[in-house]
């Protein structure tokens, strides 16, 4: 048996007494009564306010998921709060709306997968070939612009649709579904549409009036489209981000916020507006299968910045690169003569203070997704206030004889060292 509690003695209770309150200084009671309150209200308030407060300086806008789908987090803006003058807090909130309106727009007008009601999209328009259709202003100059380069990489829609399946292919033994150097009869497939992708008459975009365009497509890619389920014929895919960046900085500047930069994970980057504060780009390399951080570019002003590399960078990547049990690298900048995925270099750095991304990229990429590099043609960009910079071996070359580099990484044998290669 285990030990029992002893009962407790509670005893007799005292009589409740009663306690007189003194009257005296009742006032003086009264009157810290209140300031105490008026303290207690105004720290509360204070700590209220601070929650919802923005201080003064450089901040990341981000755009507000809450409101809807959008591309946000596909971009990091960043931008000097308070700098024009006014409050920190009341630009926050107005640059933060004008900022998330604008990347939901986006993202549903380059969608390639789902249709929206408020907007006739990539996806719309692929559902929709030979009729009229009236788009928003954006995806009109992003289809002009195209137009005006002349480049027929937005055709390759269907080549593209079995890229992006590759890219997430659980292993290697799943890639001769789609992979053009693995399997002939779809390098052959791929080859065909490449030739439907580059001929007008099969398929083309035609930019008519009041924002209306049109998806030709010949009654025989149709029918070929048909045979092979094809349901995408257009689509920017790599190059999206690009045009999306352009819209997203143009929205701003438009709007009076020019006092920050954007960029994109996949190598996409513009100044808003001039400023008098220097900005820092890091520069990366590919050394056989080590990233190193060779150096930084030092740079003031509006600047728009394209980066092409062959190797991924971040989670994100994976969507457009495949990378092999053997570290064989395969990437989504698609050759549009053949429809296969190339590479001339590890990177390729371009930049301009006059042109935007989408045009900065459309000059670059036939320098780029080719066979082989070609400094001469590197070289020649600049005619058109195109600068670059690329890497042969360790060293770090660039065409721009004002270029600032600072930071050369110099650790574990490896040294970069940088070369002006003039004109």
């Amino acid at each position: 048996m285990g030990k029992t509690a002893k009962e407790r003695t509670t005893g007799n209770p005292k009589p409740v007494e009663k306690i007189e309150l003194s009257e005296k200084h009742i006032g003086w009671r009264i009157f810290f009564f209140i300031l105490f309150v008026i303290i207690a209200a105004t720290a509360f308030a204070y700590g209220v306010s601070s929650l919802f407060s923005t201080e003064p300086g450089w901040q990341e806008i981000e755009a507000d998921a809450a409101a809807g789908a959008n591309c946000g987090n596909e971009f990091v803006l960043m931008y000097h709060l308070g700098i024009s003058g006014r409050d920190a807090t009341v630009e926050n909130k107005a640059l933060k709306i004008i900022y998330t309106d604008a990347c939901e727009l986006a993202y549903k007008l380059f969608h390639n997968k789902e249709t929206f009601d408020d907007v006739m999209n990539i996806c719309y328009i692929n559902q929709h070939p030979n009729e009229e259709i009236v788009v928003d202003d954006a995806l009109y100059q992003a289809f002009s612009i195209i137009q005006s380069y002349g480049d027929r990489r937005l055709y390759l829609g269907p080549v593209y649709d079995q890229y992006d399946e590759m890219f997430y292919c659980e292993d290697d033994t799943q890639l001769g579904h789609y992979d053009p150097l693995l399997n002939e009869e779809i390098a052959a497939e791929y080859a065909m549409i490449a030739d439907y992708a580059n001929n007008p008459q099969m398929i083309d975009v035609k930019l008519l009036d009041d924002n209306k365009i049109m998806l030709e497509v010949s009654e025989e890619y149709l029918a070929f489209a048909k045979e092979h389920y094809i349901t995408q014929y257009i689509d920017f895919f790599w190059m999206k981000n690009a045009f999306v960046i352009d819209y997203l900085a143009d929205t701003l500047i438009k709007n009076g916020y020019i006092a920050g930069a954007i960029s994109s994970y996949d190598g996409f980057s513009r100044n808003l507006g001039e400023m008098e504060e220097s900005f820092s780009f890091n520069l990366y390399d590919r050394m056989e299968q080590t990233i190193y951080p060779a150096a930084v570019m030092q740079y003031s002003g509006t600047r728009s910045i394209v980066c092409l590399r062959d190797y991924m960078m971040n989670s994100q990547d994976e969507q457009h690169y495949y990378v092999m049990n053997n570290g064989t690298i395969r990437t989504s900048y698609i050759d549009v003569t053949d429809g296969i995925a190339k590479a001339a270099t590890d990177n390729l750095y371009v930049y301009s203070e006059k042109l935007g991304c989408a045009e900065l990229l459309l000059k670059a990429a036939p320098v780029y997704v080719t066979d082989e590099f070609s400094e001469d043609a590197v070289k020649k960009l600049v005619s058109v206030g195109i600068y670059a910079i690329y890497f042969e071996g360790s060293t770090v070359k660039h065409n721009d004889a004002s270029l600032v580099l600072t930071d050369l990484f110099n650790e574990s044998g490896i040294t970069y060292k940088k070369a002006y290669v003039g004109k």
